[in-house]
């Protein structure tokens, strides 16, 4: 081989080393494959944006759910993971904030309830103190259904249930009343011991027949399970029971 040839091999290999290390760079440069992004990240994206401080953080299905406190105000975020976006903003109800002293449930805690029991996906979840039963405001679409769920805070039970199909010209909405509220309603009428609560189905959104033991009387209301208004009441006074039995006990020792 003589000294020619090998110096053309020896620059052909430089060639090729060169080609190489080039086309690197470019795929380097301009065809690096994105990441999504971490959990500091995303983080990062909101406290440079709005400042604050972050309370929880979620990711579901390529979208971190975040709650960020701020000048004693509570937001919700929803950032894609992949293109860093903001993809929905709500503020908390009002200025008001979860007491966990009182053992309130927290939003993420809510969300993850609500994705074991509920089809369809979250879009806000509000907290709402109202006097002695702090509630969650929780809106859920499905398809063509839009549910908005009102959620006990603190036991995670749900109240209130509205339906409005979102498909229709003539939107129709359905509210019906939980049995707990039904309770409260018949005992606001009647102050005693629930016996019974029995909820029956009708072509009207249905009604509740709640059975109350009081001090002097025993009453059955039945209450329409969408208004709460009370269609009626039976009752049965303690004392007219207690005289039917003694008139009883006296004809029979009256024949003896």
């Amino acid at each position: 081989m003589t000294s020619y040839t090998k110096w053309m091999i020896s620059l052909v290999i430089l060639m090729i080393t060169v080609t190489v290390f080039v086309i690197w760079l470019i795929q380097e440069r301009f065809f690096e494959t994105t990441e999504d992004l971490t959990v500091h990240e995303a983080e990062e994206i909101i406290m440079n944006l709005y400042g604050g401080s972050v309370e929880s953080i979620e990711e579901k299905n390529d979208i971190y759910y975040m709650t960020v406190l701020r000048n004693n105000l509570a937001y919700d975020f929803q950032i894609d993971s992949e293109t860093g976006n903001i993809l929905q903003l709500n503020k908390v109800d009002g200025n008001k904030l979860p007491d966990m002293s009182a053992n309130v449930k927290t939003i993420e805690e809510i969300r993850t309830l609500l994705n074991g029991q509920q089809k369809g996906t979250i879009h806000s979840i509000s907290y709402q103190d109202v006097g002695e039963q702090p509630q969650y405001a929780v809106e859920i679409t499905e398809q063509e259904t839009l549910k908005t769920l009102i959620i006990n805070a603190i036991t995670g039970e749900i109240l209130s249930e509205k339906v409005k199909q979102q498909n229709s010209s003539a939107t129709h909405t359905v509210t019906i009343i939980s049995s707990e509220e039904a309770k409260q309603i018949a005992l606001s009428q009647l102050i005693g011991t629930v016996e019974d609560v029995v909820y029956e189905d009708a072509s009207d959104g249905g009604y509740y027949l709640v059975e109350i033991d009081g001090e002097n009387q025993e009453a059955t209301f039945q209450i329409n399970a969408v208004t709460g208004k009370i269609i009626s009441v039976s009752n049965q006074d303690d004392d007219d029971d207690e005289d039917s039995d003694s008139e009883d006990s006296r004809d029979e020792n009256d024949d003896d």
